[in-house]
């Protein structure tokens, strides 16, 4: 989760012509189960808006587009889990340097929030060959499990919230390299974690769906996190040669800023925006929610004017029209899209009228974007041949 700042000063705006009361967050409405499977799609930060803060925002976010989709899938607990308590897990990589090493994340959602309860790393041996040019040289990182004890999520989180965190980490592995003379020697990478989540604003989000928009009442959720890596051999801090080698630096520091949208009924974020910095103005990733549960939701142009049908499709040549059931002729504008939701062209027209949006693309399966004046959307699938 992430930062909260204290909201009495928004509160007492006189913002009270739309008011809302602002959703709260509890073990009921958030499910983090061990049958989740968080669905995002990444979008292109280039002309993204920073997210305002406060009470009773409207948030539109709709226009974003798809360049790219992830998943984070979670998996029930082992029969003997590695900590005590674990309701679900989820894999996840440490970077170090170049080397990933792979692990697994343990949780454990409870009556008072979602919490971190640490992480499990399996056996793993890196080789070091192409660093050091000895065939023998390596890393090794044996099996362990580092308890964090974090919270993720408290419970219960709305306006005032602000849930801080501090934890250290350490990771063990063991370095063979001739040319400095170790053998087997214990390395230790120390991470040494604040974290700040706090709930900057409420009130309602827009962003895209498979047919339109949909808009949700969501807490705005922002967060500060700050790690220093620290890197120690046999005790003593490590050489920079060495760490130099390994592609990594003694006390390096990592700062990340982002905001998060959460809504009642589900535990992954409907939307999220990282920053350049701690000033929230510069957005440099966003990503949002490709639930369907978000699809009940969806605005629907084609209901308000009696249905739309385009013809002809498929689509060979000539101009393609757009007619309204009730023989609406408002203005739209129209976004041709590839299946993976990627914007192809783009224009303007009329309900009722040709259109030339289509011309020239190749055969194939498109989708049809739809938009009115007031933000209704809608999507057509068309079949260029």
């Amino acid at each position: 989760m992430k930062i909260i700042v204290p909201l009495l000063a928004c509160l007492a705006s006189g913002l009270t012509a739309a008011a809302q009361n602002p959703i709260t967050l509890t073990q009921s409405n958030f499910p983090a189960l061990a049958s989740t499977v968080e669905l995002y799609n990444i979008a292109n930060p280039a002309g993204v808006v920073p997210a305002t803060t406060g009470a009773n925002q409207s948030w539109n976010y709709g226009s974003l587009t798809a360049a790219g989709q992830s998943t984070v899938t979670y998996g029930a607990p082992p029969a003997t889990p590695a900590f005590a308590g674990t309701t679900r897990t989820y894999a996840y990589t440490l970077p170090l340097g170049s080397f990933q090493i792979a692990g697994t994340v343990s949780q454990a959602f409870t009556t008072t929030g979602l919490k971190y309860l640490g992480y499990s790393i399996p056996l793993q041996r890196f080789g070091l060959g192409g660093l050091t040019t000895v065939p023998t040289d390596s890393l090794i990182i044996p099996a362990q499990s580092m308890p964090v004890n974090a919270t993720l999520v408290a419970f219960p989180t709305t306006v005032g919230t602000v849930n801080r965190n501090f934890y250290r980490s350490g990771t063990t592995g063991q370095v063979t390299a001739v040319v400095f003379g170790l053998n087997r020697t214990p390395l230790r990478l120390v991470q040494r974690i604040t974290s700040t989540d706090s709930v900057a604003g409420y009130g309602t989000l827009r962003t895209p769906v498979a047919g339109g928009t949909t808009a949700n009442q969501v807490l705005l959720v922002r967060s500060r996190v700050v790690e220093v890596d620290s890197f120690y051999l046999a005790g003593q801090p490590a050489p920079a040669l060495l760490l130099a080698g390994l592609g990594v630096q003694q006390g390096a520091v990592q700062l990340t800023y982002s905001d998060s949208f959460y809504r009642a009924g589900s535990s992954q974020e409907v939307l999220g925006l990282t920053y350049a910095s701690g000033t929230y103005q510069i957005v440099t990733g966003a990503y949002y929610s490709r639930e369907a549960s978000l699809l009940a939701a969806r605005d629907g142009l084609a209901a308000t004017v009696g249905g739309i049908s385009a013809y002809p499709n498929p689509f060979t040549q000539g101009p393609l029209v757009l007619a309204a059931g009730n023989g609406s002729h408002a203005a739209v504008t129209l976004t041709v899209r590839d299946v993976l939701g990627r914007q192809l062209a783009a224009g303007r027209g009329q309900l009722g009228q040709p259109t030339s949006v289509l011309t020239g693309l190749p055969q194939g399966n498109y989708l049809l974007e739809i938009a009115a004046a007031d933000g209704q959307r809608t999507v057509q699938r068309i079949a260029v041949q």
